[in-house]
């Protein structure tokens, strides 16, 4: 975001004190519980120092603390005479190689909600994966991309927040498709066996100026209640990579969590502060179906996941 976006969203968002960790809602078992009940320190306990910026967002309103609680959260509003129907020229693409998914069928949420009901506009990609639709300038939208579950080739693919700057022209811009070999894959190189009956979260843990964060961990908790699925997995990458042994975001800042029931969850971020605790640094939202993948990524300073793009912000 340009400085006087940032400055007009920012007043009265930074916090005074990190969140505290201590009382954190441990979830209940289920059937893929173990015989240890998995709690918040479980998945949060890094202590390196964290590589990114998460400073700007605060220093830009003259504040110097390098955390967000979780009542201070930069609510950003887009101009509404810019959210504006626009056609689409999209591509759907392979997640893993990029290469065209023909024959599928995308569908989108305008509300960016994928759990309210039928999708408000579904079209179905030519053979080069090319999908002409109605899309919104400035406005979160939520989408699916899914083929012929008779050809097994890809798992239903989900993502939040999909936003595109505003435009008097198309839009042209990518969806994802991720194949059933690489829904499979990723889970046997971290060592875990999926569960058909969940799914699986995936994202970008992303600093205030948008780049990347490397020694965050993410947590995956209940919307209402905060619960901790007892069933959940949370590995991290390196170079791209699924690393069953890195115990924290890389400088790629990929994060993924494995065999998450069905359900609204909320994933939270978070990095070790300098007084042997954790901070808050963002959320999003997580709405889990079987046997599915949904992307979500997690900006620092907000609670939605929601980053508009600088010409959107009043």
């Amino acid at each position: 975001m340009s400085t006087l976006s940032i400055v007009a969203l920012l007043i009265a968002a930074c916090g005074t004190k990190p969140k505290d960790d201590t009382g954190s809602t441990t979830g209940t078992t289920d059937g893929g519980a173990t015989a240890t009940e998995l709690t918040f320190d479980d998945f949060i306990d890094v202590t390196v120092a964290y590589t990114g910026d998460v400073d700007s967002c605060c220093d830009l309103v003259g504040e110097v603390d390098n955390f967000w609680n979780d009542v201070n959260w930069i609510e950003s509003t887009p101009d509404p005479n810019l959210v504006v129907a626009t056609p689409l020229n999209g591509s759907i693409l392979d997640f893993d190689s990029d290469s065209p998914v023909g024959d599928a069928t995308l569908d989108l949420w305008f509300e960016n909600d994928p759990t309210v009901g039928a999708p408000d506009y579904s079209v179905v990609s030519d053979s080069d994966g090319i999908v002409a639709s109605t899309f919104y300038t400035c406005k979160p939208i939520a989408y699916k991309v899914s083929t012929d579950p008779a050809l097994g080739n890809t798992v239903d693919t989900y993502e939040l927040n999909q936003i595109e700057p505003y435009t008097k022209s198309t839009i042209v811009t990518d969806f994802n498709s991720v194949s059933s070999e690489t829904y499979a894959i990723i889970p046997s190189l971290l060592g875990v066996s999926p569960d058909g009956d969940k799914g699986t979260i995936a994202g970008t843990a992303y600093d205030c100026g948008g780049d990347p964060i490397e020694g965050a961990q993410v947590i995956v908790r209940d919307a209402e209640t905060g619960e901790i699925p007892q069933s959940m997995v949370i590995k991290y990458f390196v170079d791209r990579f699924p690393n069953r042994s890195q115990p924290y975001t890389s400088a790629d800042g990929l994060w993924v969590a494995i065999n998450v029931p069905e359900g609204v969850w909320t994933v939270e971020l978070y990095v070790a502060d300098d007084a042997g605790g954790h901070m808050l640094l963002g959320k999003s939202p997580a709405y889990i179906f079987p046997d599915s993948i949904l992307i979500s990524n997690i900006y620092t300073g907000f609670e939605t996941g929601q980053r508009y793009p600088d010409i959107c912000v009043l």
